[in-house]
């Protein structure tokens, strides 16, 4: 029985690894049909796919532009979005992932960029890289095809992505907080419920900037997505018009109003240890009547589990008026909360995903900001989506790594679409 299933096994690797390779030859023939648009590629530890959308919406709104779907940025889906390119589209956004050592690189190539951004070098990939130079040589790769009339946009404020610029053939533009960059942002504000603004200076000329997007720690997304777009000849102050409309990405950082008038902050698609802080510092420094951390855990942490744990459940005492951690080992956030100074009505910790969804319904009313965060494997959409209505699916394991919005199993007994209509923008 046991050799049955691990043939099963390899064969079916064996089937999608040829999957992979047919896809990738017929993008890579594809590419080379589609000579006349323009590629613009992202990479990044963090804040990828919102550059890719905000880039995309200043785009589109003066030329017909191609994008990744969703995050599709992996192996599957960097040759699945070139398909989808047509030869009419002026530009194409194609965001680039990682997961294993040379994975940037291959799909920089297959890609063959004009433009390429890199975002930051983070703890993110901790499973795959050892240390930060090793993520900054991978992340390095997407600059390699760039021809000698290409350009390369960095984040200057990181000092790993700025020494790229040494090994650039091509020219090179920055991105930051100081003057001298090639652009530049200052009097950058987002206290809840105010969004993220900033004013923006590339060379002589200025300009405010306001968003949707609730945190400071999206600037650099801005900022990459605006000098791109002026790199392509849009100017600042219609690019800063585009920017007004886009909405916050799902699951990061999303707000939206559920029917007891409480606002949900998700931010439960990326559980990474480098977006947690971040995160936090909006619930913090948060205007709102009571404050609600509702947790599993962080992902890309050497820390083991009870340990990090214990760290969250000691933050949260300084900054939430209610905690409630999920999982196996959120008893012990729960205990080092109320040690913390917590009140033990305070500090709730459930193991089962469906006993917090039933405390949250009868606990949580208007006036209240819920930041969720989790892992991705952790599903903690669910939790969520069940503030509207009942959802079908409440398994306690799931490997699948994306939002349960977009899962067959959820079988909500409402309309998702009318979610959308509660999405909280200025």
């Amino acid at each position: 029985m046991n050799t049955v299933l691990k043939f099963g096994h390899k064969k079916n690797v064996f089937l999608w690894e040829c999957y992979l390779r047919l896809l990738y030859l017929l993008a890579y023939l594809w590419r080379l049909f589609l000579f006349r648009t323009t590629f613009i590629a992202i990479t990044g530890s963090v804040g990828k796919t919102t550059t890719k959308e905000c880039l995309a919406a200043i785009l589109s709104a003066h030329f017909p532009t191609a994008m990744t779907p969703y995050n599709q940025n992996d192996a599957y889906g960097v040759p699945r979005t070139i398909l989808r390119i047509r030869p009419w589209h002026r530009f194409a956004v194609v965001e680039i992932g990682t997961s294993q050592p040379g994975r940037v690189g291959k799909l920089a190539r297959l890609v063959r960029p004009h433009i390429a951004i890199v975002l930051a070098v983070a703890r993110t990939h901790i499973n795959f890289f050892k240390t930060l130079e090793e993520t900054a040589r991978e992340k390095a790769q997407i600059l390699k095809p760039l021809s000698s009339d290409g350009l390369a946009i960095l984040n200057a404020d990181d000092p790993r992505v700025l020494r790229m610029a040494g090994n650039c053939n091509c020219k090179v533009k920055t991105f930051g907080l100081s003057k001298e960059y090639n652009l530049w942002a200052d009097e950058v504000s987002s206290k809840w419920p105010e969004r993220l603004t900033l004013r923006v200076h590339t060379g002589p000329r200025a300009e405010w900037i306001k968003t949707n997007l609730v945190g400071e720690h999206w600037v650099n997304s801005i900022l990459a997505a605006l000098l791109a777009a002026i790199s392509c000849g849009i100017s600042l102050k219609d690019a800063a018009a585009a920017l007004e409309k886009v909405k916050p990405v799902m699951g990061r950082m999303q707000p939206v109003i559920t029917p007891s008038g409480a606002v949900i902050l998700r931010d439960e698609e990326n559980g990474s240890s480098d977006t947690l802080m971040p995160a936090l510092k909006v619930l913090k420094e948060a205007n709102a009547k009571r404050r609600v951390l509702v947790m599993s855990d962080i992902s890309d942490s050497r820390d083991k589990p009870r340990d990090r744990l214990r760290k969250l459940g000691r933050t949260a005492s300084q900054i939430a008026d209610l905690a409630v951690f999920i999982g196996e080992y959120g008893h012990h956030a729960a205990k080092a909360a109320i040690t913390s100074g917590m009140k033990p009505e305070h500090a709730h910790h459930f193991k089962d995903l469906y006993r917090a969804v039933l405390y949250l319904q009868s606990e949580l009313r208007s006036g209240d900001l819920v930041l969720l965060k989790g892992r991705i494997t952790d599903h903690l959409s669910r939790l969520f989506l069940a503030q509207f209505g009942p959802i079908g699916c409440w398994k306690t394991k799931c490997g699948k790594t994306f939002l349960c919005d977009i899962c067959k199993e959820l079988k909500p007994e409402f309309d998702l679409s009318g979610i959308g209509s509660r999405l909280l923008i200025q």
